[in-house]
C-alpha cells in the first residue's frame, strides 16, 4: 500500500531563515496575526550570516537616509531597490530596532551597529519577536522543488521528504554561487541572472607589499586598468589595508562589487592602480610642488609630503629609484616625476581573489526584471514573492546589504500575506 508522505499546511512559507526570511515573516505575522507563518531553513542555525557579520558585531544598516545618496552603494538591483526603500527605508529600520529594544550606534563611516557590538542582541531580537508572534520555524529541512496549485497555493517538496502546502511562498533563501542551484526556479521561466563573486579582496603576488602587511591607510583611490564602471570613472574611493596576501580594505571592496562581473571574465588576473594619496594628479602635484620647495634642504626620506605611513613611503621610493638620502633640491625632475607617479598611481599586478572574512556575497540571481517592484511578487507565478540576497541585488560592504534584506523582507511579507 502507497503511503502518502507528510504534509503541513500553511497560510505563508518562507524558504529561509536569514535577516530577510525573518523580516518577511516578522512582518507577515504582524500584518495578519492570524495567519499562520512557516519558516524553513535548510541549516540547523537561524540567522548564521547576521551572527558573524561586522566581525560579529552585526553592521545592521548604514546612516544615509537620502534615497538617492544610498542608491550609489547598490552595484545592482537599484531599479527594484529604490522601491522598496521608499516603503522600509533606513529610518524605519533604525526605529524598528530601536522600537524592539536594540539601540543602534553610528560610527565616522556611517556604519550602524547594536550599542552592544554584539550581533547576538540584533539575533536574539528577531528570533524573540518572531516567537512572540507565533511564527513557526523548521530547521534543517530545505527546499527541493515547488509547484504551483489550482486555483492558488504551492505545494514544496522538502529534502526530508516532508510535503508543505502554502497558500503563498516566499524565497528567500540567500544567494548561491552556482547557476545550477537555481535550477528549482529556472524550471518555472524564471530569468536567473549567472552569479559571480562579489565582495573579496585582491591577491597581489608581491613579497615587498606583503611585508607591509597591516598597515592601512585612509582616503585612497583604487582603479582596475581598462575597467571604467563605477561612481568615479574606474576609481573607487575609501582606506586600503596591506594585508600577507595583497589588498583589501573598503576602496578595494568597492572595486570587487561593481566590476564583479568584469574580474570574473578576465578569471581575476588584471593590473590595477592605487592612488594613496586620494587627491588625484592635479591637486596631489599642487601639494607635492609645494612641499618640495619649502623642504628644499630636507633629505626626501624625511619629506613625505603626503603624510603616508613610513614604510610606505620607504617602499614608494625604491620604486621609484629614489635615494632616500637625496637632498630634496638634488632631485632630478625625472626623480620627481617617478616617485609622484607611484604616489598617485601605483601599479600592482592582480591574481586572484580571496572571499571577505566569512561574508559571501553574489553578484547575480533572479532577475529584477521578473520581479513586480510594487510587492516583489514573481511577475510569472502569482503568490510567489522574493526577498533578500536571492534577487540580483546586492551592495558594498558597510550595511548595505542589510539593509537591502530589511526592505525586500518587509516588502515581500506585508504582500504575501495579503494573498494567502
Amino acid at each position: 500500500m502507497y503511503i502518502h508522505p507528510p504534509e503541513i499546511h500553511t497560510d505563508l512559507l518562507i524558504v529561509g531563515g536569514g535577516a530577510a526570511g525573518y523580516f518577511a515573516a516578522i512582518h507577515a505575522k504582524t500584518a495578519k496575526p492570524a495567519k499562520k507563518v512557516l519558516i524553513i531553513e535548510k541549516s540547523n542555525k537561524l540567522l548564521a550570516k547576521v551572527a558573524i557579520s561586522g566581525g560579529g558585531r552585526c553592521n545592521v544598516t548604514h546612516n544615509e537616509p537620502d534615497l538617492a545618496s544610498i542608491l550609489e552603494y547598490y552595484p545592482r538591483g537599484r531599479g527594484l531597490l529604490k522601491w522598496a526603500l521608499r516603503k522600509w527605508g533606513v529610518t524605519n529600520t533604525i526605529r524598528w530596532f530601536e522600537r524592539h529594544g536594540v539601540q543602534l550606534k553610528t560610527e565616522e563611516d556611517g556604519r550602524m551597529f547594536p550599542i552592544s557590538d554584539d550581533s547576538a542582541t540584533v539575533v536574539d531580537c528577531l528570533l524573540q519577536e518572531a516567537e512572540r508572534l507565533g511564527v513557526e520555524c523548521i530547521t534543517s529541512t530545505g527546499l527541493k522543488s515547488f509547484e504551483p496549485l489550482s486555483p492558488k497555493g504551492f505545494r514544496v517538496v522538502t529534502d526530508k521528504g516532508i510535503n508543505i502546502v502554502a497558500k503563498s511562498l516566499i524565497l528567500a533563501c540567500g544567494g548561491f554561487p552556482k547557476l545550477s542551484q537555481f535550477d528549482f526556479i529556472i524550471r518555472h521561466g524564471i530569468e536567473i541572472i549567472e552569479p559571480v563573486p562579489s565582495l573579496f579582496t585582491f591577491n597581489i603576488p608581491d613579497k615587498e607589499l606583503h611585508s607591509l602587511m597591516g598597515i592601512s591607510v585612509q582616503g585612497c583611490k583604487v582603479r582596475v586598468v581598462g575597467m571604467d564602471s563605477g561612481p568615479e570613472k574606474g576609481w573607487f574611493s575609501g582606506p586600503v589595508l596591506i594585508t600577507h596576501w595583497g589588498l583589501s580594505g573598503p576602496a578595494v571592496l568597492k572595486a570587487s562589487a561593481f566590476l564583479a562581473r568584469e574580474l570574473y571574465a578576465e578569471n581575476y588576473d588584471v593590473n590595477m592602480l592605487v592612488d594613496w594619496t586620494g587627491m588625484g594628479e592635479e591637486k596631489a602635484r599642487s601639494l607635492w610642488d609645494a612641499d618640495l620647495l619649502m623642504n628644499a634642504a630636507k633629505k626626501v626620506g624625511n619629506t613625505n609630503p603626503f603624510h603616508l605611513p613610513a614604510r610606505l613611503w620607504d617602499l614608494l621610493l625604491n620604486r621609484a629609484g629614489v635615494n632616500a638620502e637625496t637632498v630634496v633640491r638634488d632631485l632630478s625632475k625625472q626623480d620627481k616625476n617617478r616617485l609622484l607617479e607611484n604616489c598617485i598611481r601605483s601599479p600592482f599586478s592582480v591574481k586572484g581573489k580571496t572571499t571577505f572574512k566569512e561574508e559571501f556575497v553574489t553578484a547575480g540571481g533572479v532577475s529584477i526584471t521578473e520581479i513586480d517592484k510594487d510587492t516583489m511578487e514573481c511577475k510569472k507565478i502569482p503568490g510567489l514573492f522574493f526577498a533578500g540576497e536571492i534577487i540580483d541585488l546586492d551592495g558594498v560592504t558597510g550595511g548595505f546589504n542589510f539593509q537591502a534584506a530589511w526592505c525586500t523582507g518587509y516588502l515581500a511579507g506585508v504582500r504575501a500575506i495579503e494573498k494567502s
